[in-house]
């Protein structure tokens, strides 16, 4: 990229099909435009394919049918998980973090705050 610093690592958005299971760019956690695509047989080796990695940052599923939308997001194992779309975080309200080696607690919305506090109860018997 001709505007990007020369101290830096840059790739243009990229697109690297049939990658292997098992491969590094599968079981990494890739921070860059790069998408590892992968074919799968049905649901259940997707969702196989999809947990079979040390980290659990963001998810994406691209699918019309409603039900199966719901079960992906639930099955996959990831601290945010967008259907029929992609992005990083969402807006302040929205707890954002990961899961497994991507990270512990949540940033943003109220979760975040849950790890700044401590609950404590105090039982009172009046009388």
């Amino acid at each position: 990229m001709a505007d990007a610093p020369s101290d830096g690592f840059y790739v243009p958005p990229t697109l690297l099909r049939d990658v292997p299971a098992g491969h590094r760019l599968t079981c990494d956690e890739v921070f860059g435009p790069v998408l590892a695509a992968m074919p799968f047989a049905d649901e259940a080796e997707a969702i196989r394919l999809a947990n079979a990695t040390d980290y659990g940052l963001v998810a994406g599923v691209w699918t019309r049918d409603g039900a199966r939308q719901l079960r992906l997001a639930r099955a996959v194992q990831s601290g945010q998980v967008f259907v029929n779309n992609y992005g990083a975080g969402g807006g302040v309200e929205l707890p954002f973090g990961g899961v497994k080696h991507s990270g512990h607690g949540r940033e943003k919305g109220f979760e975040a705050l849950y790890g700044l506090t401590s609950l404590k109860t105090v039982v009172l018997r009046h009388g």
